[in-house]
């Protein structure tokens, strides 16, 4: 965190731009609008990433066998403008990788890629009736849209209650804002945390008597090819590198440590399109293993900007391994989570705020 005298009054002032945006919308001096449809966002107040990809993932697959379902995300850094609905000709420049992800793992879900979150759900009214719910992916500070169940994300690792606003901190609001929330999550947190922890997190984060708490963590399945589908097992005998463009690679690099021989890094930012030097980079490094049993380890996220990535050397091709990851809920709170967001869309044909908070 930067302690540097010269960012609190940015700070401050960055604090007092983002207390008035909100107040504006309070006193309806900016105009939130309310939709037909069950409408669920899931977003952080954090820079940085706190799983909402995974989170999104989890409620499609909640979803989709009982409702209609579309994904709206602004596709951070895609190449396109406008609005953008994802298709069989779609690609990571287009629709940005994360709303590219969701597609290519969940084809028959509707995913548009557009800014403006009242234009992209009235889109899916016009052109998909047969939609139950959209899933707003990091929404919570675009309060155009009014949400019937709002979903905050808090890191375990970086939790906000000891956070500082930008740019002293990565908050893009202050901490009290996760009140507007009517579920929140504490994401990637260690699988045998203890109780007294939990209990430890539940008063730091002091929620409201309207507001649902919740707790989950990462379960990595089995490294899957990029280009076969094929598994490969975790071994003591294999070598390897990961390569990743995410914002938090720590909890991958953990996993994998104490199941493999070794594990070489190299990280690039979040949303990070690899070129061709960034590829003569890895496979420089990847021939430095000397190790036949190797293989290049990347998120799921990374995966979806490598799949028409023109740059990668053809010899590394057949090495690079995915290592999907799934949300899973402590406290034996998975069925009573899945209740909850089942309840609301079978009942909110017609958008309204769920827990009135």
């Amino acid at each position: 965190m930067k302690n540097y005298w010269y960012f609190w009054p940015l700070a401050w002032l960055y604090g007092l731009g983002v207390y008035l945006r909100n107040r504006f919308f309070d006193w309806g001096w900016l105009k939130t609008h309310t939709f037909k449809k069950a409408v669920i966002s899931v977003g952080n107040i954090t820079v940085g990433g706190t799983g909402k990809t995974p989170h999104v993932a989890y409620l499609i697959e909640l979803l989709q066998q009982q409702f209609g379902v579309a994904v709206v995300s602004r596709g951070y850094k895609r190449k396109s403008k406008g609005l953008q609905e994802a298709s069989v000709s779609s690609n990571s420049e287009q629709i940005g990788d994360e709303p590219y992800q969701l597609y290519r793992k969940y084809p028959k879900t509707k995913v548009v890629a557009e800014a403006n979150r009242c234009k992209a759900i009235r889109y899916i009214e016009t052109h998909h009736p047969s939609v139950d719910v959209v899933l707003l992916d990091d929404a919570f500070q675009h309060r155009y849209v009014q949400p019937g169940l709002s979903i905050l994300l808090i890191d375990y690792n970086r939790l906000i209650t000891h956070d500082k606003l930008l740019p002293v901190g990565s908050l893009r609001e202050p901490a009290s804002a996760r009140y507007r929330a009517s579920v929140v999550i504490v994401t990637k947190c260690p699988p045998q945390i203890k109780p007294i922890e939990l209990r430890n997190l539940y008063n730091d984060i002091q929620p409201r008597p309207y507001q649902r708490i919740y707790f989950s963590y990462y379960q990595y399945a089995p490294l899957k090819s990029l280009m076969t589908n094929l598994e490969k097992p975790l071994t003591r005998q294999l070598a390897t590198l990961v390569v990743t463009g995410i914002a938090s690679p720590q909890p991958i690099l953990d996993y994998l440590t104490p199941l493999v021989g070794s594990v070489s890094t190299i990280s690039f930012a979040d949303h990070h399109h690899f070129t061709r030097k960034d590829w003569e980079k890895i496979q420089k490094d990847f021939q430095r293993i000397h190790n036949p049993n190797k293989c290049i380890v990347v998120t799921e996220k990374d995966a979806a900007r490598l799949v028409d990535n023109k740059h990668i050397p053809s010899d590394l091709l057949p090495f690079i391994y995915v290592l999907p990851i799934r949300v899973c809920f402590l406290q034996d709170k998975e069925k009573e989570f899945n209740q909850l967001i089942i309840s609301y869309v079978d009942k909110n044909k017609r958008n309204s705020d769920f827990f009135g908070g």
